[in-house]
């Protein structure tokens, strides 16, 4: 039994010198693979680690470059926390391998019609952050977010400017349109005559004529007269201009989707 034993090793020996391909599940590998897997049913099962950051080569026990591993905990601090997944080690840190380029990061904010938290996404919505999970209290901390969330109920995302604090809130609801916010703009009009003319009115009234022959006053009383004034040269007259307002408030929505706002936190 030894005797075919040794044998059977030395042939399998012997095989692999002379062949240097390895097939498994079939006969035929590959001239160009060192090891070939062939199966209708079955899939190659890699081993399984707990990863604790994609920095730290443990539970390894150095990195090594191009070592494979499927990652199955949630670990570490952004930026360098670790999900489940496939990772490669490119000899200083492990890589995620994805073929989803937009894999998200720790702080990347999204909007969506969903309405509730989904896969490490968490609604903005002014939460205390002891309500997250512990890998979400542990990431919004190191956000900034020592309390709550911020909520972006119905406000408007902006980019940060040089003086302004991240995730700040800022903006008014209503706002008032004064003189300064008007176009500087002149409403002119005339009046039907313009330059040197007359204006004719009507006298009314008691107009007394005193003759002294005989020593006695006379009146004569005029009812109406018109008469007329002289040419006084340009002169103005004011008038109004309505502007036919109804005062209006102004809605200072434009266009829009109504959506919800999130945040990455991991899960």
């Amino acid at each position: 039994m030894r005797t075919r034993l040794f044998y059977t090793s030395i042939g399998i020996l012997f095989f692999a010198i002379v062949k240097s391909q390895v097939g498994i599940g079939t006969s035929n590998p590959s001239n160009s693979a060192i090891l070939e897997l062939n199966s209708t049913n079955k899939g190659l099962l890699m081993n399984t680690v707990s990863l604790t950051s994609l920095n730290s080569a443990s539970p390894m026990g150095s990195h090594v470059e191009g070592m494979w591993v499927y990652n199955i905990a949630t670990a570490g601090t952004s930026p360098n926390n670790v999900i489940p997944g496939l990772y490669y080690n490119d000899g200083a840190k492990w890589v995620l391998m994805s073929i989803n380029d937009n894999l998200p990061r720790i702080g990347d904010i999204k909007s969506s019609v969903i309405t509730t938290d989904h896969d490490g996404w968490y609604l903005l919505n002014g939460r205390n952050i002891t309500t997250l999970p512990t890998i979400g209290q542990t990431n919004a901390s190191s956000l900034g977010f020592a309390t709550t969330l911020p909520n972006s109920s119905d406000r408007i995302l902006k980019g940060k400017n040089t003086s302004e604090t991240l995730a700040a809130v800022g903006g008014n609801n209503s706002y008032s349109i004064t003189q300064a916010n008007l176009p500087n703009l002149s409403i002119t009009g005339s009046t039907v005559q313009s330059g040197a003319h007359t204006h004719s009115y009507t006298n009314r009234g008691v107009n007394y004529w005193n003759y002294n022959a005989g020593g006695q006053n006379t009146t004569r009383t005029v009812n109406t007269e018109v008469r007329t004034t002289g040419a006084a040269g340009d002169h103005q007259h004011t008038f109004s201009v309505p502007s036919g307002g109804t005062n209006t408030a102004i809605n200072q929505y434009p266009k829009h989707l109504v959506v919800q706002n999130f945040i990455y936190l991991g899960k």
